[in-house]
């Protein structure tokens, strides 16, 4: 695994993960498997943790267990993706492998603690849209598992808190992705130059530049009715909200909190 980078997408769902995943994995030393559950992630996680302590002191066996470790978890990745193993013939060339999952950020010490005992330093793609817009979408997908806007909320502003902290502890290695700054642009390739290509250091070739624009072509915005002026008003008087907006996301919007 000399040479590899672990590379994950992370964030609230219905804040542009996918898009990210399908813009990152455009790039030829890009392998992504596609998105993971979190309930998959923490069995898996559980399971790499009994194994280990399996192990005990013997030494042989543990330093053995440790020479292949991860590469078990890349190619467990591919098998434990929704999409499948990605794309293979990448295999031996791609220089950053990963995937994607919504609200990943909530295992954060755990991704950290496993590849740190390879040696293996990941890096993290923080994917962030405003709440208004984020649970309009949440809101209109039918397998949406929020009753009301509170409980969203909840985890919208725990997700941002674990973005603090992360990027308090590993500064050069998480990248944010702000969903609005991105509509706000205009350039969808310019913005995914500077925002994701080259805080990997990789150049972006004229061919993957134009598969990035042709994306930002074929995807229609979504019509979402507006929310009613109840949920409005919970999500711009949410403790924290009004600072978190005018932090990251007011500069890129034309509207004010109510």
């Amino acid at each position: 695994m000399d040479g590899i980078t672990p590379l994950f997408i992370m964030g609230m769902g219905r804040s542009g993960t996918t898009n990210a995943l399908r813009v990152a994995s455009a790039h030829p030393e890009i392998m992504l498997n596609g998105e993971i559950s979190l309930a998959v992630v923490k069995q898996f996680f559980a399971l790499l943790e009994q194994l280990e302590r399996s192990y005990g002191k013997r030494d042989a066996m543990r330093d053995g267990w440790f020479e292949r470790k991860a590469d078990y978890i890349f190619s467990s990745f591919g098998y434990l993706a929704k999409g499948g193993r990605g794309k293979l013939e990448r295999g031996s060339t791609a220089r950053f492998r990963g995937h994607k999952a919504p609200r990943l950020e909530t295992m954060f010490d755990s991704y950290e603690a496993h590849f740190a005992s390879v040696g293996l330093k990941p890096r993290y793609f923080y994917c962030a849209r405003n709440a208004f817009d984020c649970w309009r979408s949440y809101r209109n997908q039918n397998w949406n598992s929020y009753d009301a806007v509170g409980r969203f909320l909840e985890h919208y502003m725990a997700s941002f808190e674990t973005l603090k902290r992360i990027r308090a502890e590993v500064p050069d290695r998480v990248f944010v992705l702000n969903l609005d700054e991105l509509k706000a642009s205009g350039d969808p390739v310019g913005f995914y130059r500077t925002r994701l290509f080259a805080p990997l250091g990789l150049e972006l070739p004229e061919r993957v530049a134009r598969k990035i624009g042709n994306f930002a072509e074929l995807k229609k915005p979504a019509e979402h009715a507006p929310l009613d002026s109840a949920d409005d008003r919970a999500i711009a008087d949410y403790p924290g909200m009004r600072a978190l907006y005018g932090e990251m996301f007011s500069a890129h919007l034309t509207r004010a909190l109510p």
